[in-house]
């Protein structure tokens, strides 16, 4: 199914996985950000969705999709647009869950991941917004199963994040010294 399109064209559905996920889709893919021309990165691709703090979703060359933060943080996190959107829309605040240690086994991440969902979702109550309902909402309308233990969703996340080649960020400074990343999300 194409995403990037349905959410381009239905400004409500747009709105709606701003509101559950905090991504904005981009009216047309861009080139990621290169904080004037200091910034490349490993593999290439363009941005088609960024977070309200300017962080960027990339399409990668091979199809998989890569996140750039504002912080630096820079990784692959799908290995395609599909797992990127049941991803998004089961794991909201994804990067909450990056505590490598939680990925030991099966049923403690499902607890860990349980347990996070309902302190936002608490949370998202304080400002009057039923986080659970929108999300449910956001997932029909795209079509995505919603699930109650998002495991498996994340253990691909991981392992996504540590497969070669990996989406590396390099920052050359005015004098010609540079620092990259790993290309591991979990590397922060």
């Amino acid at each position: 199914m194409d995403y990037i399109k349905m959410l381009r064209e239905d400004n409500d559905l747009s709105d709606l996985l701003c509101d559950v996920c905090d991504i904005e889709i981009l009216p047309e893919c861009k080139t990621p950000e290169d904080e004037f021309g200091h910034l490349t990165y490993s593999i290439p691709g363009k941005t088609f969705a960024r977070t309200g703090s300017g962080s960027e979703y990339i399409l990668l060359e091979d199809g998989s999709v890569g996140f750039w933060g504002s912080e630096g943080e820079c990784g692959r996190i799908a290995d395609n647009l599909d797992d990127f959107f049941e991803f998004m829309v089961n794991c909201p605040y994804w990067m909450d869950y990056l505590d490598e240690n939680e990925y030991q086994d099966m049923e403690g991440l499902g607890e860990f991941a349980k347990e996070i969902f309902e302190e936002h979702a608490e949370n998202a109550q304080d400002i009057d917004f039923n986080l659970p309902e929108a999300q449910q909402e956001l997932a029909n309308r795209l079509g995505i199963e919603r699930k109650e233990d998002v495991a498996d969703i994340l253990m691909r996340f991981y392992h996504c994040t540590k497969r070669e080649p990996r989406l590396i960020s390099t920052y050359t400074e005015n004098d010609g010294s540079t620092h990259s990343g790993t290309g591991s999300m979990f590397d922060r």
